[in-house]
């Protein structure tokens, strides 16, 4: 069988979606000596600018990555420099006015580019962010979540933008989709109405670097130069934008501050800014919490693990997710969860977390301060989260996604 996997979503995303599909390609280059993989990436949509990945993805004997060149189809209002010059106007009206033409050249270089590198594969599967339908092959597409269209407020026009188009070629092109949970599952049969026949759930995993770390005095050295100590803070991971919630979270932590007595852990928060981030920022310094609230932002994924195990308690808050990522890292280090009671996330943690409906900011508050004042349970939970953590793994999604390849391929 011959494979075709788009890996150009590897050189532009961050965070969930990039973790997802690096580990899960790496997976089934090491478990699937038998298929042939070509992995494609289509420079045009990142520019050729990012660092190749090679070194790491070409790990098996038979995987090929091809980077594919093309037409980038631009807009002269996302230019700094338009922006700066203050001629972003006039450029939104030349960008009208351009953009059918443009897509037409655009897409149209894209069709014989592709159509030719891809010629003889039995499966493509298309990533987050190239969306191209394979003539004469099954087409596989995955859908991380529907955020954009059941959250619509909390992303940018163009990201709804994007996400519009991906969604209609799930519905109207892909023969298979791909969802992280049954969740999401529910959510794409609903809201875009594809058969429940055509959606198929490959779970994410944790990777083997987080587990619990025995060596605490090394621990302690590795969290050292970002000033934390090992149970001193309340962990969250994720970028920092509406969706996470963070600034209910800050709510929920100032009144924890109230309710209990000191000393307390600090509130660390690991991760980038994304987008509308300044009201997490604004809350903080509202309840005077500049002191107690600390913002580290992004760390080398070597330590993520230390970080993990550093902490007293994990707390992920989300208004909605398609998996959770951060939620089972954290249960795979050993680590108490306290998570939303929405979307995937009690799929994800099941009985090994503590559950919380995430715009209620006095149950957020009460369900960080009980477990603070209740080691017993804190350890119950830990016990439990390393037990769930265990039935995520990168091998079994590959077996997974093996199994949706081989099945669409069979019945081509």
């Amino acid at each position: 069988m011959r494979v075709g996997v788009d890996i150009t979503a590897l050189y532009v995303a961050q965070a969930g979606i990039f973790t997802y599909e690096y580990h899960l390609i790496q997976a089934l280059l090491r478990q699937d000596a038998t298929t042939d993989y070509l992995l494609v990436d289509y420079s045009p949509i990142h520019g050729g600018m990012s660092e190749p990945l090679e070194p790491v993805l070409l790990d098996a004997p038979n995987a090929r990555v091809v980077h594919c060149r093309g037409l980038r189809h631009r807009r002269l209002a996302r230019w700094g420099l338009v922006q700066r010059l203050g001629l972003r106007p006039l450029a939104e009206t030349i960008d009208r006015v351009l953009f059918a033409p443009w897509a037409v050249a655009t897409r149209s270089v894209m069709r014989r580019r592709l159509a030719s590198v891809l010629a003889g594969v039995d499966v493509f599967h298309s990533s987050d962010v190239l969306l191209w339908h394979q003539p004469g092959a099954l087409n596989v597409v995955t859908l991380y979540d529907l955020t954009a269209l059941v959250l619509p407020e909390y992303h940018t026009a163009e990201t709804r933008e994007l996400q519009q188009h991906k969604l209609r070629f799930a519905r109207e092109e892909a023969d298979v989709v791909v969802v992280p949970s049954e969740a999401t599952r529910r959510d794409v049969v609903t809201h875009l109405g594809i058969p429940p026949a055509r959606v198929r759930v490959v779970y994410g995993g944790a990777d083997s670097a987080f587990r619990p770390l025995k060596d605490r005095e090394k621990v302690a050295r590795a969290l050292a130069p970002l000033g934390l100590q090992p149970g001193g803070y309340i962990l969250h991971v994720g970028t920092i934008e509406p969706r996470k919630n963070l600034a209910r979270l800050v709510a929920a932590y100032g009144l924890v501050r109230r309710m209990l007595p000191p000393p307390l852990p600090d509130l660390v928060l690991v991760g980038t800014t994304g987008w509308q981030f300044q009201e997490v920022f604004d809350r903080v310094r509202a309840l005077g919490l500049e002191q107690a609230v600390r913002f580290v932002g992004r760390v080398d994924a070597n330590l993520l693990p230390a970080i993990y195990n550093g902490a007293l308690l994990f707390v992920y808050p989300s208004l909605y997710e398609g998996f959770g990522l951060p939620v089972v890292e954290a249960m795979a280090c050993g680590v108490p969860v306290v998570t939303s009671s929405t979307s995937s996330l009690p799929e994800v943690v099941g009985d090994a977390g503590l559950l919380v409906e995430p715009r209620d900011v006095g149950a957020l508050a009460e369900g960080l301060a009980g477990l603070l004042r209740d080691p017993e349970r804190r350890a119950a939970l830990a016990a439990a989260g390393l037990r769930r953590a265990a039935s995520f793994t990168w091998e079994r999604a590959a077996t997974k996604m093996r199994q949706v390849y081989e099945c669409a391929s069979s019945s081509n």
